[in-house]
Order: structure tokens, then sequence, then C-alpha cells
């Protein structure tokens, strides 16, 4: 009737990936209040509705990152599935707008997703979330 389980500490690729997560999603938050705090008050009062919704993806995208850093230390499978595709979206859709011209924002955010993306690739992460 009961099951045993061991404890397994976390492995080095996921333990670095997850911190890299907390990164993006803290820090793309702060960037997302700075930029709402520097043109909110410059925006006509018909044009704020219409700028809270424009900020509402890069919002959901960031909270969902966080959900998943979160829920990293659960070893359930879809939490690396969702993860694996959060980070090539941000990959390809970060790498689709350094085309139009290189920031170091949006370098280091594609360079961060794409460690995230290999760091879950790796067979230690693949054994960790085999649950």
């Amino acid at each position: 009737m009961s099951e045993s389980y061991t404890i397994t500490a976390m492995p080095p690729s996921v333990a670095v990936a997850r911190f890299c997560m907390w990164a993006q999603s803290i820090l793309g938050l702060v960037g997302v209040l700075l930029l709402a705090t520097l043109l909110g008050g410059a925006l006509p009062t018909g044009v704020v509705g219409a700028f809270l919704l424009w900020l509402a993806v890069p919002l959901a995208t960031l909270a969902l990152i966080g959900f998943l850093a979160a829920r990293m230390s659960s070893r359930r499978g879809w939490v690396r599935t969702a993860g694996l595709v959060m980070e090539a979206l941000i990959v390809f859709l970060g790498g689709w707008q350094l085309l139009d011209g290189v920031t170091v924002g949006n370098l280091l955010g594609v360079a961060m997703a794409g460690i995230v993306f290999w760091l879950l690739c790796g067979p230690s992460s693949a054994t960790w979330f085999d649950r």
C-alpha cells in the first residue's frame, strides 16, 4: 500500500534551467513595468486600454514562465514539455526580431531561452521529469 519514494537531488541542468527561467520572468516583468511606467503617462486617454491589452501577451508569457519554474520540482513531464515549447517560441520569435535589428536585451533574451531549451533537452533533464 505504501510506495517507497527515493528523494533525489535536482540535476544541475534542471537547477540552472530553473534559475534562468526565474531570471527571465523577473527581469521581463521589470522591463514591462518600466515600459508601462515610461509610456503610460505619455499616452492619450483613448489609447491606454489598447496599450494594456498590448501588454497582456508579454505579461501572460512571463507569468507562465514563472509558473513553470515554480513547478519544476514536481517532476511532471508536462512541465518540461511546456518549458521546451515556451523557450523554443521565445528563441524563434526573438530570432525573428533580431533580423530587424540587434539589441542587447533581445540578444540576451534569445541566448537565455536557447540555454534553457538546451538544458531541458539533456538526458539528465529527461530522467528528472520522467516520473
